[in-house]
């Protein structure tokens, strides 16, 4: 009998292949190449976000970071506002990634230190973050970014993104390294299963998890760096929706929202399903709220999937002789 967890990529393989059929008969112009660069153009950005929310609800708590895509709008609006005051641009996106860092770090203090509810603690810093984007900006973007600075982005290799065989493979690639190979990947997931036995083996959980929030919020500020190629522009809207679609990405994924399961393959199958089923929508011309309750719809069902999922596991943890 397969693993639970091994079935369930099973049947987020199975529900990618059901959302590209379902784009194919929307719209004529879903099986045309340029749609997938455009898909894949997307998936790298999303799916930094869903990575970064999977680390902070694997380490239990449970965690959950709502202000990561108001992260990655400000992120983006520091490294164009660095390079027009004469900020070597490379230096600029390091600083970004620093930023990014930083404001997980805020976070990590609320939830950890200060032990405000992840919940409460990150809908406050994304008001926060996002109140002071538009504040600096007046809600008008950043412009100016050169062109070769674009082609991260926007530049293609065998029709594919840079920036998926640049960033977001490797990324992906080391993350399912640490989480399944390291002894830091061993300790995220003990902490998530049982905190307390955690502890008493020696983890020292709360530093875990401050280190998860700072190391997601560096992962959002990547992601901003991706925008303001792709756009040459920070938005300070940019993140707008984006720390909720990372949380159904992470839970359509196979991630548990109280920690302790969940895998990088997951999380990068149900980015390809959200994002696929979001333009198989936009080029069948589907109004903006029915995209949305699509999505919703998807969140609820991938709940009900994890409650199944662990229901299982459960039951085959009860057949194992002590």
């Amino acid at each position: 009998m397969k693993d639970p967890l091994t079935q369930r990529l099973y049947f987020l393989f199975g529900l990618l292949v059901a959302a590209c059929i379902l784009g194919s008969l929307l719209s004529p112009y879903f099986l045309q190449v340029s749609t997938l660069g455009y898909l894949l153009q997307y998936v790298p950005i999303l799916g930094l976000l869903g990575l970064a929310q999977m680390l902070v609800m694997l380490s239990g708590g449970p965690g959950i970071d709502l202000s990561i895509g108001a992260i990655m709008s400000l992120v983006a609006l520091a490294v164009a506002g660095l390079f027009g005051i004469g900020t070597p641009l490379l230096l600029a996106c390091l600083i970004g990634v620093g930023l990014g860092g930083l404001l997980g770090a805020v976070n990590a203090m609320l939830v950890c230190v200060l032990k405000i509810p992840s919940l409460m603690a990150t809908l406050a810093t994304f008001f926060a973050y996002s109140g002071l984007a538009l504040a600096l900006t007046g809600g008008s973007p950043i412009g100016g970014i050169p062109n070769w600075f674009g082609q991260l982005a926007q530049g293609r290799f065998l029709g594919v993104p840079l920036h998926m065989w640049t960033v977001f493979v490797p990324i992906a690639v080391l993350l399912h390294v640490m989480l399944s190979q390291t002894r830091t990947g061993t300790h995220i997931y003990a902490a998530g299963n049982d905190e307390r036995a955690a502890f008493l083996s020696g983890v020292r959980v709360w530093r875990l998890r401050f280190a998860l929030y700072c190391f997601g919020g560096a992962l959002a500020g990547v992601a901003a760096i991706l925008t303001v190629s792709w756009f040459q522009a920070a938005r300070p809207d940019a993140g707008k929706g984006m720390e909720l679609l990372s949380v159904t990405v992470a839970v359509l994924g196979g991630t548990h929202i109280f920690g302790g399961i969940g895998r990088v393959m997951g999380t990068v199958l149900a980015v390809l399903i959200v994002t696929t089923l979001q333009v198989a929508l936009q080029l069948a011309n589907i109004a903006q709220a029915w995209q949305l309750a699509a999505i919703g719809m998807l969140l609820i069902g991938s709940v009900v999937a994890d409650n199944a999922v662990n229901a299982r596991l459960r039951a085959m943890a009860r057949r194992v002789p002590a």
